[in-house]
């Protein structure tokens, strides 16, 4: 028996090492393939996405929510405190053009540094406050510091440790947002004041893109628990008091509290009233500028212009109903002296009922009630039941 030689044993012992470099890789190939099928699909992972989100949105019985807090709240003429202004979502103030917004935003601001003035109390204790003007010179930007500095006799070393403001009117829209994110990062404001949101946006009428920056503020107010207040005209028409194209239409729809300005019709009142409200809606108030351009209240001034309003208008009622009287009243002595004229005359008062119940289709009723006031006011003459019309002496 041969015994093999060297050569075929390091052949041998080649093959098995070969053979076991195979089984291990096809090991491996088996592993990955494994794991590959074990791995969710693309389909399946979006299905869990959106499961997660529907897990972290769902409110239920037992869901724990965070308080509502408020900046603002105003004592109606009836003593009932109203809050408004909820921090963490996105409010706005409407008004026409030169309608006294910023006036009322002036208050607003004024009421938050002083802790109360008017009607209105803050529920801040030392707020921060960012102010973006998008629409006015520096200089009348700076007017809003003076005005508050007037009516509330702070400092400038409180106003300015508690306010920024910012006069952007020269400033591209596509800077604004980003601007607008970071003052917010910086400063963690309570409330943001937004003087002219539609320079935000190219086109207050793109849908697409007023809906987008309604979606980016929202976010922006939860996340940094503050409340953002948002100024935007309404439409040009008089009786139009929806805020302006698509804008206007998507900061409605998902603003907690929406404030409505208007001057008082014959005067320079300015009314804060509230027009939408997700809850109980504030209170109106009234402000006007002083002999010395002092913003003052004008609470009683807009009580007693709506009470000659209505005395005005009650008196106008009033003026056309006797209008419509007169007018039925010489309608119903028109069809008695056709009659009357038609028989001769004078006529029976019985005869004169039916022709009259014949032409008009009026119930017997009723022309016997209009033959009894013509009677009354000597535009006819009954005797014995014969009824003629009455002579008009000679002048």
């Amino acid at each position: 028996m041969e015994t093999a030689s060297n050569n075929e044993i390091g052949n041998v012992q080649q093959n098995n090492s070969l053979s076991g470099q195979v089984n291990n890789q096809a090991q491996t190939v088996n592993d990955i393939v494994g794991e590959a099928v074990n791995q969710p699909s693309a389909e399946e992972q979006e299905k869990e996405r959106l499961r997660q989100i529907l897990e972290e949105t769902r409110i239920r019985t037992d869901t724990e929510v965070p308080e509502e807090n408020y900046a603002l709240s105003v004592t109606g003429m009836d003593g009932n405190e109203t809050k408004f202004f909820v921090r963490g979502d996105i409010h706005a103030v409407k008004a026409k053009a030169k309608a006294g917004k910023t006036t009322a935003l002036k208050v607003m601001l004024a009421a938050l540094l002083e802790g109360a003035i008017f009607l209105l109390k803050s529920l801040i204790e030392k707020p921060r406050i960012v102010f973006f003007d998008t629409e006015q010179s520096r200089a009348d930007t700076k007017l809003i510091l003076q005005d508050v500095a007037k009516m509330t006799g702070l400092g400038s070393d409180v106003i300015d440790s508690q306010v920024s403001l910012h006069s952007l009117r020269r400033i591209d829209q596509e800077q604004l947002l980003p601007l607008l994110r970071q003052a917010i990062e910086d400063l963690k404001p309570d409330v943001v004041f937004i003087d002219g949101i539609v320079e935000f946006v190219a086109s207050f009428n793109d849908e697409v893109e007023s809906k987008q920056l309604i979606k980016d503020l929202l976010p922006l107010a939860q996340d940094n628990n503050c409340a953002i207040v948002c100024v935007l005209h309404t439409n040009k028409s008089d009786d139009d008091h929806n805020m302006r194209g698509h804008l206007g239409s998507f900061l409605t729809q998902k603003a907690a509290t929406v404030l409505e300005c208007k001057k008082e019709k014959g005067s320079s009142v300015i009314t804060v009233s509230c027009s939408e409200a997700r809850h109980k809606e504030p209170a109106e108030w009234s402000i006007m500028f002083g002999p010395d351009d002092t913003i003052v209240s004008a609470d009683e001034q807009r009580l007693q212009i709506r009470l000659k309003q209505e005395a005005e208008k009650k008196q106008k009622q009033e003026a056309a109903k006797e209008a419509k009287r007169e007018q039925a009243f010489q309608q119903d002595m028109r069809v008695a002296q056709t009659i009357i004229h038609k028989a001769g005359g004078s006529i029976n008062r019985s005869e004169l009922n039916g022709l009259w119940v014949e032409q008009t289709g009026q119930n017997r009723t009723t022309v016997t009630r209009h033959i009894n006031a013509l009677i009354e006011a000597g535009k006819l003459v009954e005797n014995d039941k014969i009824i003629t019309v009455a002579t008009v002496p000679a002048t």
